[in-house]
């Protein structure tokens, strides 16, 4: 029996019913950490909260339960495909820049700085799945929104057996790679030291500035840089 089993761990497909159960895991443990998140005073919200359950009704996302059906973790994972036009012309539609500029006019400076340090930090480490489909000659990649697990869990290597689980999942759902933007200390060494993905590009958050030399990000606390990765799965 190994140690998940033996906690009475179990792992499933997260369904659409446990959504709000995922929304607030997460706000309860990983916007408060998160460093994007918690330099731009991001909290949960009910946009995030959709964009969750989205994510979720795709059928590629995984949550770890403990012995009372509580969920103590995740990964939340989305299947792209490198023919989906019309996820392309959506993303063109409202890029991060747009919502920048949207935030700005309507005076909302928490998604104004988000989505502005999202757009440099992607240009920094040039993520962009699109770009990865014709550089890796593929034609559908699992994209990994986050990894979260609860504070109160206490079985060692969840999260690295979170993102195992959703490899297997990518491989079912005919994924050719995973792909991901990694931001904190913590699943920076899921992904590099113990899942083998490739780094891609990374930036150091001390020399992420903007063109005035200001930290975009002031709270990053023990989380040190943001890096693209990619595994062949």
């Amino acid at each position: 029996m190994d140690v998940f089993a033996e906690a009475g761990i179990k792992f499933s497909i997260i369904t659409p019913d446990r959504s709000e159960e995922v929304c607030q895991l997460l706000g309860d443990n990983f916007f408060p950490d998160e460093p994007i998140f918690r330099s731009c005073g991001v909290k949960q919200n009910s946009f995030v909260d959709w964009y969750i359950s989205e994510a979720i009704k795709g059928g590629a996302s995984v949550m770890a339960t403990d012995t009372t059906g509580k969920i103590v973790g995740v990964r939340l994972n989305e299947v792209v495909q490198r023919n989906s036009w019309s996820r392309r012309i959506m993303e063109k539609c409202f890029s991060p820049n747009l919502l920048a500029t949207i935030g700005k006019i309507f005076r909302k400076p928490v998604l104004q700085k988000t989505c502005e340090v999202y757009s440099a930090l992607s240009r920094q480490i040039q993520f962009d799945v699109w770009a990865l489909f014709e550089r890796l000659d593929c034609q559908k990649v699992l994209h990994d929104i986050c990894v979260c697990t609860s504070r109160e869990n206490r079985v060692k290597g969840l999260g690295t057996e979170l993102v195992k689980q959703g490899e297997a999942v990518g491989r079912e759902r005919g994924c050719e790679y995973s792909y991901n933007m990694v931001t904190g200390l913590y699943s920076g060494k899921i992904f590099r030291e113990k899942c083998n993905y490739i780094v891609d590009y990374e930036v150091f958050y001390a020399q992420f500035v903007d063109e005035n030399g200001d930290l975009y990000l002031n709270d990053t606390r023990e989380h040190l840089s943001c890096f693209s990765c990619y595994k062949k799965l």
